[in-house]
């Protein structure tokens, strides 16, 4: 088998270089075999023979209209392209998962945040002490925010209705208890338990 005039070059350049150090004579022998796999690659394209060449292990080479090499492609049969078909969707399956689980975990992100801003703010108020309800304007919308935000995510069934349902009743409460402190609202009970006393 002779020498290729490139690897004579190669060996010659790395014997003028013997007190180079080991990574340059590594560099060197990954050229060289980069440098072989394209040769090896462009004389199969170069064949004129229209036949695709067997790899083994199931892969073949497929050749664009040109001759040249196009892309790998498995040549299975059967139960094994049944197999090979398969995983394809469970990893386009996946794939969708994952892209729906970041669309959900960001409303939910949303809807959390949402929340917070109203039941922060409501606790402001209660801090600060109001007058009227008045004073409950921007909290009002904050809520009405919150609200908006849970109903879409139960509309799109990133939640549960009852979930939803349970933050929203959360929110309410604590506006409540907010005007009951304040002294601006009287629960139904309360007013009876004073009738009849």
């Amino acid at each position: 088998c002779p020498e290729s005039p490139l690897r004579m070059e190669v060996q010659q350049i790395v014997r003028e270089r013997s007190g180079a150090s080991t990574w340059l004579q590594c560099a060197i022998g990954f050229v060289v075999g980069i440098i072989g796999v394209v040769a090896i690659a462009s004389l199969l394209g170069a064949r004129a023979d229209s036949q695709a060449p067997e790899l083994g292990v199931g892969m073949t080479l497929a050749r664009n209209p040109a001759g040249s090499i196009a892309a790998m492609r498995p040549s299975l049969s059967g139960a094994e392209r049944d197999a090979w078909v398969a995983d394809v969707r469970l990893r386009k399956r996946d794939r969708q998962a994952e892209k729906s689980r970041m669309h959900n975990k960001a409303i939910r992100s949303a809807v959390r945040t949402r929340t917070k801003k109203a039941l922060r703010a409501i606790e402001e108020n209660k801090k600060a002490g109001i007058s009227s309800e008045s004073d409950l304007q921007a909290t009002d919308k904050l809520i009405s925010e919150a609200y908006k935000e849970i109903d879409k995510s139960v509309q799109k069934g990133i939640f549960k209705q009852n979930t939803g349902a349970r933050q929203k009743s959360r929110i309410a409460t604590w506006r409540k208890k907010l005007l009951i402190e304040s002294g601006l609202y009287t629960p139904a009970e309360a007013v009876e338990a004073q009738a009849t006393a």
